[in-house]
């Protein structure tokens, strides 16, 4: 039995420097507890306690009454979650997500952001806008936590890694009028590690003899994509009827378990998805949504595996893959009493 209780006070208040300038500035100061209760033994029991408090502080200029620009710098922690804490034995790994077998201590994760950039709204007339952003931010984490694969086939437990850096840009634009919706966004992430650590992944084929690889500080964050792309368009062909696609594109990531960046990344791959609703009635409206039209073949998501657990196959690229959605088409009818 798990029981956590989350408290927080905060405050915060703008105050106007200037008709165009205005500072705001706050913090909040958490406490979680997480008591674990061991129904069969005592090996999960075990009372967490975090505290933190987190300040915040940020800017905003009125360039024009129309642009406008901020800076702002913020401290955020996480503590673990039940999950975690009750899965962060090396010696005693456990089946994630099925049972939990001990309960050694884990840190608070912390995170200080540093962000600033720029953003607009334009009328354009005739029921016209259009809206964009630019912005970069920089995320120092201490004490991240990742999920590390146990050399017992299955198995893995939690693990602090030191620090982590988050850095990137997002740019976004959007423009709208009686029947034209338009959007479309661009983020960068560079995610990197920043101390050296020595990490578990028996399956990798770059691991020494006892199943460990090393990762060096500017490592890459595996599953995180650097480069991420979305568009959409939504026409209005009658007040109630409105027809629509979007596109997403990702780059190429690191495998979960390569976290040394030894192995080829996954392919980067685009989507394109059809969409349409028709307004019936004030409560009922009927939709259909093609998914995947050009049937691409991507994966989403990549790891190792043993591939002596299926000795008859004679396998030999301990790379598993998660496929993306295929094809599809759906339709139906929404309710809304």
């Amino acid at each position: 039995i798990t029981r956590s209780t989350y408290t927080g006070l905060y405050v915060t208040d703008t105050i106007d420097i200037t008709p165009q300038l205005s500072v705001t500035a706050g913090g909040r100061f958490n406490i979680a507890n997480i008591q674990l209760d061991d129904q069969i033994g005592t090996a999960l029991n075990g009372t967490n306690n975090f505290q933190r408090f987190n300040p915040v502080i940020g800017a905003t200029y009125k360039i024009t009454p129309q642009v406008t620009t901020y800076a702002g710098y913020s401290e955020s922690n996480r503590v673990p979650t039940p999950s975690e804490l009750g899965c962060a034995d090396p010696l005693r790994p456990c089946l994630l997500d099925h049972f939990l077998v001990s309960d050694p201590p884990l840190q608070q994760v912390v995170g200080k952001t540093w962000e600033a950039g720029f953003r607009g709204r334009h009328n354009l007339g005739a029921k016209r806008a259009l809206s964009w952003n630019v912005g970069a931010y920089l995320t120092d984490t201490q004490n991240d936590i990742l999920s590390v694969p146990s050399t017992i086939t299955g198995r893995g437990f939690f693990q602090n890694v030191g620090g982590t850096r988050r850095k990137g840009v997002e740019a976004g634009v959007t423009y709208d009028d009686d029947r034209w919706k338009l959007f479309a966004g661009y983020s960068y992430i560079n995610a990197t590690f920043r101390d050296a650590i020595t990490l578990s992944s028996p399956n990798n084929p770059f691991a020494d003899a006892d199943g460990l690889i090393f990762v060096q500080p500017g490592n890459h964050l595996p599953s995180i994509p650097q480069h991420r792309f979305k568009a959409a368009a939504e026409y209005s062909i009658l007040p109630q009827w409105k027809v629509g696609a979007n596109l997403v594109a990702f780059s190429g990531q690191y495998l979960a378990g390569d976290e040394s960046n030894q192995n080829p990344k996954l392919p980067p791959y685009w989507v394109v998805n059809l969409h349409t609703t028709y307004q019936v009635s004030k409560n009922f409206e009927a939709f259909a949504l093609v998914q995947n039209l050009f049937d691409k073949r991507y994966y989403t998501f990549g790891t190792f595996f043993d591939t002596s657990e299926v000795p008859f196959l004679n396998l030999t690229d301990p790379r598993t893959l998660s496929p993306g959605a295929p094809f599809a088409v759906y339709a139906g009818l929404r309710a809304k009493l």
